[in-house]
């Protein structure tokens, strides 16, 4: 059995996600799209259904698990353990016990101690950071029975992820993004993106800084008896939302609004843009980042992603502010100061004039 579990006292529920390992005796479909509600059986795993799956604290009280497919409308969530352990009833600095005992009998267990962090605090991250001048700069309290501390940012290109133990971290506005593709920026102009500071305790550190050779199946610190995996914890310290600008001062750049005004509370009608990586080559392309807002005010504000050749532009616009959740794809050009062009999807004309 491979088992998946982190105690959040930020969270409603404790999710509990139980596998099996892969030994090429069923067919994994390669094709699928991951599904949320689906994440195991959509990922290529093989879900351990009907399995009683408990967490107890150190009183002894026991709180069992539901497993989602068998409440869900859809039927969807096979081996995923919903235990209806509230965050606020969590004891930090307490330890937690995992048992998992399967039909046939399989049994796993694991044990867990919460981080108790002196102080918690929500949204003190958030600001405004200009990524040309700015740097972001937090500090917190040491933190009894963590391990170490996670900082994670979300980006359109994937989270930026890392431990220290240190009690402060300084973020410069142009970091790289080791764990993106194609090692982008952290900080993207005209996105908001969440940041959180948490205290983890020894499992998730070792978890999380092992990675499993394909070959020989070792490398992973597991700390789990009865199979493999992880059940550890994480408090969180201080979390927020990081509205990043930037300089705008090239012609693409700054603020266009749909000429005529649109009524459709689904049209964009302002578009903020901003050069995020100047071509590198004349004959290549330059990056481009920004946000758009629909409706006749601000009924939705979401990220948008383009590149522009000369006077040509793609903008795309996505949701989530995820760079991979594409809403449509506008292609167009830059006169003076004037964006005309039409939506792939719609095949709707739309034209924006700079605002001063």
């Amino acid at each position: 059995m491979v088992v998946h579990g982190v105690l959040n006292p930020s969270a409603n529920d404790q999710i509990i996600l139980v596998e099996r390992t892969l030994t090429g005796a069923i067919d994994i479909p390669d094709s699928q799209h991951f599904d949320a509600a689906e994440p195991i059986l959509s990922a290529g795993g093989v879900p351990v259904r009907d399995a009683t799956v408990e967490i107890i604290d150190s009183l002894g009280r026991v709180t069992r698990g539901i497993e989602d497919r068998t409440v869900s409308t859809s039927g969807k969530g096979a081996g995923v353990y919903r235990v209806p352990l509230r965050g606020t009833s969590i004891i930090q600095g307490s330890r937690y016990q995992l048992r998992v005992r399967t039909t046939t009998g399989q049994e796993l267990t694991a044990f867990t101690r919460v981080p108790r962090p002196p102080i918690r605090q929500t949204g003190q991250l958030t600001r405004t950071l200009n990524r040309d001048h700015d740097a972001l700069v937090a500090q917190w309290t040491r933190v009894p029975n963590a391990r170490s501390y996670a900082v994670r940012v979300e980006s359109p290109f994937g989270p930026f992820f890392l431990f220290t133990d240190s009690t402060a971290i300084r973020l410069t506005g142009d970091l790289r993004n080791l764990f993106a593709g194609d090692l982008q920026r952290v900080f993207i102009p005209g996105f908001r993106q969440d940041m959180i500071i948490a205290a983890v305790d020894t499992n998730f550190y070792d978890y999380y800084r092992t990675n499993n050779d394909p070959f020989t199946g070792s490398g992973i610190i597991s700390r789990v008896n009865g199979g493999l995996g992880l059940f550890g914890s994480m408090v969180s310290i201080n979390t927020g939302t990081i509205s990043v600008t930037a300089d705008q001062t090239k012609p693409i750049e700054g603020r266009f609004r749909l000429t005529p005004t649109s009524f459709d509370p689904n049209t964009p009608t302002l578009l903020t843009l901003y050069i995020e990586s100047e071509a590198a080559r004349p004959e290549l392309a330059a990056a481009l980042s920004g946000r758009f807002s629909t409706g006749q005010s601000t009924t939705r504000v979401d990220g948008l992603l383009g590149k522009m050749f000369g006077t040509e532009v793609t903008l795309t616009l996505v949701g989530n502010q995820i760079a991979g959740d594409t809403i449509d794809v506008w292609d167009g050009a830059l006169d003076g100061d004037t964006l005309r062009g039409r939506y792939r999807k719609s095949g709707v004309g739309a034209v924006f004039g700079r605002v001063p």
